[in-house]
């Protein structure tokens, strides 16, 4: 068997392996469908229309237009073309340390995990909506910003307050409370007890000095 056999022979299998996987540009997205479709156009022109681009369980992306695509055709049909992967060079982080990963938006606000068990969540709002509880078990937590509870506060072991802390409705605390500052309130508050300055509120004496005159200060006993 002499070359040119050998090559005709083969020509059709070398098409077959050419046309299996390519490049291209992504041109639109449709994620409306129970898988995501997409257009796109191959690096030497050629259109794709509806190629399915499956997406692992547990994740989901809408590329934009102009993002970069690798594809695969099976069997070499080109009419089978489906997205395998989607790179956008313009908007992934880079110069990240070895071992990091995370998911990101095009607008800058992503979410890193990197070494030492930190997980860095970068974003102008964060929004949580939990239909029946949220848990923090952590043994310190810092808010370097205001504080603000639209409803009930309950705090079972010490509250310090070194700024502001606005409450718009009640406050229940069952250990102490400590102020370093001063304190204002537009309303009322309701307790059993309290000392101040020393003195208990509910249990304490004033010395009497005549009729008609003020009394003297507050005394325990």
């Amino acid at each position: 068997m002499n070359d040119d056999i050998l090559q005709r022979m083969l020509a059709p299998l070398m098409r077959g392996v050419r046309l299996l996987f390519g490049r291209g540009i992504l041109t639109g997205t449709r994620d409306g469908l129970k898988m995501q479709n997409a257009q796109m156009t191959s690096l030497d022109g050629e259109t794709f229309d509806d190629v399915e681009r499956p997406q692992q369980y547990g994740q989901i992306s809408v590329p934009l237009p102009g993002a970069e695509t690798f594809f695969g055709c099976l069997l070499g049909d080109r009419d089978q073309a489906v997205i395998l992967v989607v790179e956008d060079k313009r908007y992934r982080p880079t110069g990240l340390p070895d071992g990091d990963s995370g998911i990101y938006h095009y607008e800058g606000h992503r979410l890193r995990l990197t070494k030492d068990g930190r997980a860095i969540l970068t974003c102008k709002t964060l929004e949580v909506y939990a239909d029946a509880s949220i848990l923090f078990d952590s043994p310190e937590s810092t808010f370097t910003g205001n504080l603000t509870v639209q409803k009930n506060l309950t705090v079972q072991k010490n509250l310090t307050v070194q700024k502001n802390l606005t409450v718009q409705q009640n406050t229940h605390i069952q250990g102490n409370l400590a102020l370093d500052g001063s304190g204002d309130t537009k309303g009322h508050f309701t307790m059993s007890d309290a000392t101040i300055a020393g003195v208990t509120y509910s249990g304490h004496n004033h010395h009497e000095n005549g009729r008609g005159s003020n009394t003297g200060g507050p005394q325990n006993g």
